[in-house]
């Protein structure tokens, strides 16, 4: 029990670096590249980002998996055969994806509103090469339990990266180019680690020829599911300065709103994710337990649990995002844009909220294809709606498609488990009721934020929104959205189980 909970804590902790640090160097590069060029930078990277899950999702997932089976059953030399054929396909595959983007780079590079977008996608070509040889040793890793370090790791090519972009930058290199160069060199850092690593852990490298077959096959579905997404993702980055640009904007100032709204509000609207993630691997675990036991009632209790506490954490930021928007986009970023879009998409967190959780849950009680098909259906709307205002397209039209998208696929995912499962039809009480003390709470907000006017920007944005959220937290409790169970009802199962979890993520 002891090493369960120290290893979670020490998974949670290098999570919650890893994602502040980035955060953190997000508003950096920002700053420095100012938002037309975010805009570039998000497009090339929303692109590189799809070839990356080709090789970094299902490889390592299958690896560790396979790794932990063999090492129990004592076969060695198949578990490093399975890390050898995991080398192998991921070199390939980043062959193929190079070649491919190289030969084709004129034709896409034409789709994107500016070439610099391109040039950073074939600049970061050999961050692929460099991942597959990660990918595969760090699936090694998790399958050996190697928790810390494979979490210290990552946050050493995090670091790395970070280190690397500024010495670019002092020595005069060309921004924008060296987030793609310090890309590389960050992924080539943590490569070589990770294979010292495996080396040192007693690690060798054998014939894929028993493992390669059933690398593939397990690998297949996932990595299909997960790049699905990552190609909506990519299409939506092609489209939105298009339609900006046919609605009458030149292509700088088309990549100047993609890179206030999408390169810098978004990732702030995306926070309540971070928390959200965490009720996947307390709650998620216990419920494929019980789905696999035909435990209804069970099955029932965790999804309503799950679905109440991430409409709480989804609404959670909502007063200091809607009121304080606009501030907090210029003591960030320096950029009111930003801020006003902030204000008008942080409506979005309690759909971006519920479509994760609905989504996770689905994959649990097998009904992943069903939650995929939920997905592009989503996905349709969104570009129906974007389209529709094609003649006279502005970016807030970008909120309405994605919230009307997350909303479609959360509802038809809830329909897809209640007829599986009946559990309680409590979830609308619960969002009107949540959404109805938001008002308050905005209140709260805005007055302690206006009451300290005189003092430095960043106290006044800290205490206007550390009093709403404390005065919308008071008001969950007083009127049962929060419960105390969820701080203290945990047992060691449900501690063990989300470990394993978490490390296959």
């Amino acid at each position: 029990m002891k090493n369960a909970v120290r290893a979670a804590f020490i998974l949670s902790a290098f999570t919650f670096a890893e994602r502040t640090i980035g955060f953190l160097f997000k508003i950096f590069l920002s700053r420095e590249l100012g938002a037309s060029a975010v805009g570039v930078y998000q497009v090339a990277l929303s692109f590189f980002l799809v070839l990356l899950t080709l090789i970094t999702s299902g490889i390592p997932l299958v690896v560790s998996k396979m790794t932990a089976k063999y090492r129990a059953e004592g076969l060695r030399k198949l578990e490093s055969s399975i890390t050898t054929s995991a080398l192998l396909l991921g070199l390939a595959v980043a062959s193929v994806c190079s070649v491919v983007i190289l030969a084709l780079k004129n034709q896409i590079g034409a789709l994107f509103a500016t070439p610099k977008s391109i040039t950073l996608v074939v600049l970061m070509l050999p961050s692929l090469f460099f991942s597959a040889v990660y990918s595969a040793y760090r699936g090694n890793l998790w399958g050996q339990q190697k928790y810390t370090l494979a979490s210290a790791l990552e946050l050493g090519e995090q670091i790395c990266r970070i280190i690397c972009f500024v010495l670019f930058i002092l020595i005069g290199f060309d921004k924008l180019k060296a987030t793609a160069v310090s890309t590389c060199v960050s992924c080539f850092v943590s490569a070589t680690a990770c294979v010292l690593c495996y080396v040192i852990y007693g690690g060798k490298f054998s014939s894929p020829k028993s493992t390669f077959a059933t690398l593939t096959k397990s690998a297949f579905p996932v990595t299909v599911a997960r790049v699905s997404t990552g190609v909506v993702s990519s299409i939506v980055a092609i489209i939105v300065p298009m339609l900006l640009i046919s609605g009458g904007m030149d292509a700088k100032n088309a990549m100047y709103v993609y890179g206030y709204s999408v390169g810098m509000a978004m990732p702030l609207v995306f926070v309540p994710l971070t928390f959200v993630g965490s009720i996947s691997f307390v709650l998620i675990p216990s419920l494929s337990t019980a789905s696999a036991m035909s435990n209804d009632k069970s099955v029932i209790r965790q999804i309503e649990k799950a679905l109440e506490v991430s409409i709480v954490l989804g609404v959670m930021l909502f007063p200091a995002f809607f009121v304080l928007g606009e501030p907090i986009g210029v003591f960030l970023y320096g950029n009111a844009d930003a801020g006003k879009f902030l204000s008008a998409s942080a409506w979005l967190i309690l759909p971006i909220a519920l479509e994760n959780i609905t989504s996770s849950m689905m994959n649990t009680l097998d009904l992943e294809y069903k939650g995929l098909l939920n997905y592009f259906i989503g996905s349709a709307v969104m570009f129906g709606i974007l389209f529709a205002f094609k003649t006279n397209f502005n970016i807030y039209y970008y909120t309405v498609g994605m919230g009307a998208s997350l909303i479609i696929s959360s509802v038809l995912d809830v329909l897809a488990m209640r007829k599986k499962i009946k559990f309680g039809a409590k979830i609308l009480p619960n969002i009107v009721k949540n959404c109805a003390l938001l008002f308050p709470a905005c209140l709260m907000t805005r007055w302690s934020y206006d009451l300290t006017a005189g003092l430095h920007e960043f106290f006044r944005i800290a205490i206007g929104a550390g009093s709403g959220f404390l005065f919308l937290m008071g008001l969950f409790f007083l009127f049962g959205s929060i419960k105390t169970e969820y701080f203290f009802k945990k047992n060691s199962a449900q501690v063990q189980k989300s470990i394993a979890i978490r490390k296959h993520m």
